[in-house]
C-alpha cells in the first residue's frame, strides 16, 4: 500500500471526507486501531521554534482549548507534556498532532510517530487566518493550529524517507554553490569592466577562449593584480566544487529509492540527469497528486486568474508551491531552444514510450515540447512566457511518467 493511503480508512472514521486532508505519511498509533464515532480525540497544535515549543489542545465535542503550555524544544519536554496530557484525558483518547512547517524541518514529526503519535505537518498556505488581526502570539498560533486540525481545513506537507531527504539536501548543495558561482562571475566581470578591459571578442562568456584570455591577465600594480587574482580564484574553486558535486549527484542517480523515476524522467526532452534526481528529490511521492493538473498547479507554471461578475482575465502564473520545482522545469524548457532535440536520447524516448502504458500521453507531451520550442525561436520575444508555458506540458508529461499508477 502507498505510505500515503495507508491511513485513509482512519481518516474516514474521523469524518475527513477528502483525501487532501487524509493523514499521510503519519504512523498508526495502537489506539487508532479501533477509532469510532464514540472515541474522544483531541487535537494538539504546536507552535514550532528554534528554541521554543507553545502547545494547545483542543476538543472538538467539548469545542474547549486547555493544556496550554510552554517550553523548550527538547524533545523530552514535548514527550513529557503528551505524556501527562494522555493521562489526564484518559487513555482511550486519540491524539492528532500537527505544525506548521517551516526552518526546523522533519525531525518532530518523525520522531513523535516513533513513539506511536499520530503527526502531520500543515503547509502555511492553507492555514486560515482572520484579515486584519494585529496582534500574534506563540499561544495564539498554538490555538490555531489546534482549531485547523479539528475543522480539517489544512492540507499536509509530504513526509519524505530519510534517505529521500538526505538526497534533496546534497541537491541544493549544488544549488547554492552556483548561486556563488554566479555571483563570483559577476564580481570578476565587473571588475574586469571597472579597469577597462571588456571581453575583446564576440561570443559568450566562460567559454575556453574565454578562459584562456582571462589567463592572460596581467596588471602593473601589484594590489590590482592581487584583486584579479582572488577574483578569478573564487571562481575557478567553485567551478570545481560544481563539476565534483555533480560527479557525486550522477552516483546518487544509480540508488534503489530514486533510480526507476530518474530513468522515466530523463526520457523528455531537456531533462538531464542532475535535473531529474532534483526533481524528485523536491517531489518524493508523484502519488500524493490525483492528477497531471494539480501536479502542474503545485509547481505554479499554471495561469492566474482575476475574475469578478462578467469580466474575466487569466493572469501569468501562479508561481505557488515548490519554486526549485518551477524554476528547474523552466530551466528545461528553456535549455530546448539552446541546444538540438535530436539527440541520443530519443533511444531512450523511444524505449520508455514502449514501456508506457499509455503511450499516447508520453508522446503527445514530446510533440508539446517540438511544437513550444519552435514557436519560441519564431517569436523570441516571447521565450520567456514560452519558457513558462512549456515548463507547465512538462510537468504534466512528468507526472505521467513518475506516477506508475497513471502511466
Amino acid at each position: 500500500m502507498p505510505p500515503g493511503l495507508q491511513n485513509r480508512g482512519f481518516g474516514r472514521k474521523l469524518g475527513i471526507e477528502n483525501n487532501k486532508h487524509d493523514l499521510p505519511h503519519a504512523k498508526r498509533s495502537t489506539t487508532m486501531n479501533n477509532v469510532t464515532e464514540n472515541t474522544k480525540v483531541i487535537y494538539v497544535g504546536i507552535d514550532v521554534h528554534k528554541d521554543t515549543n507553545s502547545f494547545c489542545a483542543y476538543d472538538s465535542r467539548e469545542d474547549k482549548l486547555f493544556a496550554e503550555h510552554k517550553s523548550s524544544s527538547k524533545f523530552e519536554n514535548t514527550l513529557h507534556y503528551l505524556k501527562n496530557l494522555q493521562k489526564s484525558v484518559g487513555q482511550d483518547a486519540v491524539f492528532l498532532i500537527g505544525y506548521e512547517a517551516g526552518p526546523t524541518g522533519y525531525g518532530l514529526c518523525r520522531k513523535l510517530q516513533k513513539e506511536d503519535f499520530a503527526c502531520v505537518i500543515i503547509a502555511p498556505s492553507t492555514i486560515a487566518k482572520a484579515p486584519g488581526q494585529k496582534v500574534k502570539t506563540d499561544r495564539m498560533d498554538a490555538r490555531l493550529l489546534a482549531k485547523t486540525l479539528a475543522f480539517k481545513t489544512y492540507s499536509p506537507v509530504c513526509l519524505p524517507s530519510e534517505k529521500l531527504e538526505a538526497i534533496k539536501e546534497y541537491t541544493r548543495v549544488r544549488t547554492a554553490k552556483i548561486t556563488m558561482l554566479k555571483k563570483a562571475k559577476q564580481n570578476l566581470l565587473s571588475f574586469l569592466l571597472r579597469m577597462g578591459l571588456p571581453y575583446p571578442q564576440s561570443g559568450h562568456y566562460w567559454t575556453q577562449a574565454h578562459m584562456a584570455w582571462l589567463r592572460t591577465m596581467n596588471f602593473a600594480d601589484k594590489w590590482l593584480q592581487e584583486s584579479f587574482e582572488e577574483y578569478h580564484a573564487e571562481v575557478i574553486t567553485l567551478m570545481d566544487k560544481v563539476q565534483r558535486i555533480e560527479a557525486k549527484i550522477l552516483e546518487l542517480c544509480k540508488d534503489d529509492e530514486v533510480r526507476e523515476k530518474i530513468d522515466a524522467l530523463v526520457c523528455i526532452s531537456g531533462i538531464s540527469y542532475v535535473s531529474a534526481i532534483s526533481i524528485v528529490a523536491e517531489i518524493g511521492d508523484f502519488s500524493r497528486f490525483s492528477k497531471a493538473k494539480s501536479f502542474v498547479s503545485f509547481t505554479g507554471l499554471c495561469p492566474g486568474e482575476d475574475s469578478s461578475g462578467n469580466r474575466v482575465r487569466h493572469t501569468a502564473i501562479t508561481k505557488a508551491g515548490n519554486s526549485r520545482v518551477r524554476s528547474l522545469l523552466v530551466e528545461c524548457a528553456g535549455s530546448l531552444r539552446m541546444h538540438s532535440v535530436v539527440t541520443a536520447k530519443s533511444v531512450r524516448v523511444k524505449r520508455a514510450a514502449e514501456k508506457c502504458v499509455r503511450r499516447h500521453r508520453f508522446l503527445r507531451g514530446q510533440v508539446h515540447a517540438q511544437a513550444q520550442k519552435k514557436n519560441a525561436l519564431s517569436f523570441p520575444k516571447r521565450a520567456p512566457l514560452q519558457s513558462s508555458n512549456d515548463g507547465g506540458g512538462k510537468g504534466a508529461c512528468m507526472f505521467c511518467l513518475g506516477n506508475d499508477e497513471f502511466c
